[in-house]
């Protein structure tokens, strides 16, 4: 049988270029391909509610027919340690959030990231409001006028919480105080809402939450660092469930949710809202299409309240705006920590991110935290790779007697068959003993490719020199280069291939991973570096003890 370590090469290959695929189908901007009759929105990209329709215990609701923006109002502006936030009276909805600890780009170290943005049909915000429970009834939505009593506010040092207030009353008495609560290093938002009743009848309605945003940054150039990232709505029903933005289109969502939460997904970040817990709410999509653009919304509806004259009610909400940073996600809300889209090895990633995060916390490097988690993992691995070593040191001992049988037997592939299997008998030697072990390998490769793809930790996270990002492609293809020519040091340890067409392809295949990493985060790259020169170490090792064991014999 011929030697199948190049088959080995080719497999792992396309098992590359499948991932690349993937990611690119997985993490690219979808668009919609129809066209959705629901018109809600103004070019200035603020939208009318536009929520489920009634469900049993829900409260009625319907889009408003025929209605026409209104004039902004005014901005009022909030400034905290790790947010700057940009909140329109009219609706007291956030229509921008800036991330002054996480820059744009490192060679823009003073420009904060814009997560949340209303730039014509470059639209990401956070909208929330009150709708009437019967006709007739008033409640503050979108386009209602808030008060706040200022334009400005600045978490100062010392305080520990902000909280800016913006309220609304109607003429017949119905109050509505919508209250953001800040906290001093925390991008946990707090939303409250309060209903005071001071008119002379019972009032019934029902408060929502949406997110909505288009379906890419274009025309805002400051977000075309995520052209090939996950962007669209995920929401929380028990699992973990993603919803793209075609999907809105074709089959809107409309179901009730208990303990759940609804979110904007794009790489590395999330705006996600989670309506209170042990309560059913209405989650709901929707995708909008007029002469303002395409937008997706994604959006929660309360249960019916009811307020009695001379009473109130209120309900607490939470809004995380920032990084996916794993940890203190998975303490805010159950599943939310799994927007870091890992995909069907998140159940090896979570557990090799979470190493990868105690190395670091020793080292203080996320890149000597890679090395380290490398020799982590070849450690774990050392008695396959080792077995593995061992068979292709004995196939490589075996190469003057296959070459002699190839020259005896000539192009009679059955006789040459059958001598090469009864060699391999003879010697004791199983020829897929060096690549069954490597193939195991192969999901914790895929698993850790994941994490260093998409953990926020290492965005902009610098190593040594000149890589200033791990997230991102070596700029002078350093260790693209370098893993090549670890991989043509490995050939020289392998068995060389009997067959002329595998020697052209193992000759190939060094030159064809030197491209392929050069467009991969330089974190990918010094993994695949370092497990390679520890391979390389390991495998030399065990073949010099072989090739000597078999001198003494």
């Amino acid at each position: 049988m011929d030697n199948l370590r190049p088959l080995l090469y080719v497999s792992l290959f396309f098992v590359l270029f499948l991932i690349w695929q993937a990611w690119q189908q997985d993490h690219s901007t979808p668009r919609s391909q129809q066209s959705v009759a629901q018109k809600s929105m103004s070019n200035s990209g603020s939208a009318t509610p536009t929520l489920p329709s009634t469900s049993k215990g829900m409260a009625s609701v319907a889009a408003q027919p025929g209605a026409k923006m209104l004039t902004k109002g005014e901005i009022v502006k909030i400034r905290t340690d790790v947010l700057e936030l940009s909140i329109d009276t009219r609706g007291a909805g956030i229509v921008q959030a800036l991330l002054p600890t996480y820059p744009v780009s490192v060679n823009k170290p003073n420009e904060p990231y814009p997560l949340m943005y209303d730039k014509g049909r470059a639209v990401f915000v956070a909208l929330s409001g009150v709708v009437p429970g019967h006709q007739g009834e008033v409640a503050p939505g979108e386009f209602a006028l808030f008060k706040a009593p200022k334009t400005s506010y600045v978490l100062k040092p010392g305080e520990k919480t902000l909280a800016i207030p913006f309220t609304w009353t109607s003429p017949s008495g119905i109050k509505v105080i919508k209250t953001y609560v800040f906290h001093r290093g925390s991008f946990l938002v707090d939303v409250n809402f309060k209903i005071i009743n001071k008119a002379s009848k019972p009032w019934v309605g029902s408060i929502y939450g949406q997110i909505m945003r288009s379906p890419s940054g274009k025309g805002y150039n400051l977000l075309d660092v995520n052209t090939h990232s996950y962007l669209g709505a995920a929401y929380y029903d028990g699992s973990y469930q993603k919803v793209g933005f075609d999907g809105m289109a074709k089959n809107p969502l409309d179901k009730s949710v208990s303990d759940g939460w609804i979110a904007m997904v794009e790489h590395y970040f999330l705006v996600a809202w989670i309506p209170p817990r042990k309560e059913d709410f209405k989650f709901f999509t929707r995708a909008l299409q007029d002469n303002g653009g395409e937008r997706y919304l994604i959006g929660f509806q309360s249960p019916l309240l009811q307020v009695t004259p001379g009473d109130s009610t209120s309900l607490d909400t939470r809004m995380w705006i920032g990084p996916e940073l794993q940890e203190h996600l998975a303490s805010v809300a159950p599943g939310l920590n799994l927007t870091t889209g890992y995909g069907i090895f998140t159940f090896i990633s979570q557990p090799l991110y979470w190493l990868l995060a105690r190395i670091h916390g020793v080292v203080g490097n996320w890149g000597w935290s890679i090395v380290l988690l490398t020799l982590m993992i070849k450690l774990a691995f050392y008695k396959l790779s080792e077995t593995s070593y061992r068979s292709m040191a004995r196939m490589r001992r075996l190469q003057p007697k296959l070459q002699a049988l190839k020259e005896k037997f000539g192009d009679d592939r059955q006789r040459l068959g059958q001598a090469t299997m009864e060699l391999y008998k003879k010697e004791k030697v199983n020829p897929l003993g060096g690549c069954l072990p490597m193939i195991v390998q192969i999901p914790v490769f895929i698993a850790l490719y994941w994490v260093l793809l998409e953990s926020v930790e290492l965005r902009q996270a610098p190593f040594i020199l000149w890589i200033r990002d791990l997230s991102a492609p070596d700029p002078y293809f350093v260790l693209p280069i370098l893993m090549g020519i670890t991989m043509l040091l490995q050939q020289k340890l392998n068995p060389a291939p009997l067959d002329p067409l595998q020697k052209r392809v193992m000759t190939i295949l060094p030159m064809a991973f030197t491209v392929f990493f050069a467009f991969f985060p330089s974190g990918l790259v010094l993994y695949w570096l370092t497990n390679n020169i520890l391979s390389i170490a390991q495998q030399w090792v065990i073949t010099r003890r072989i090739e000597k064991a078999a001198e003494a014999g």
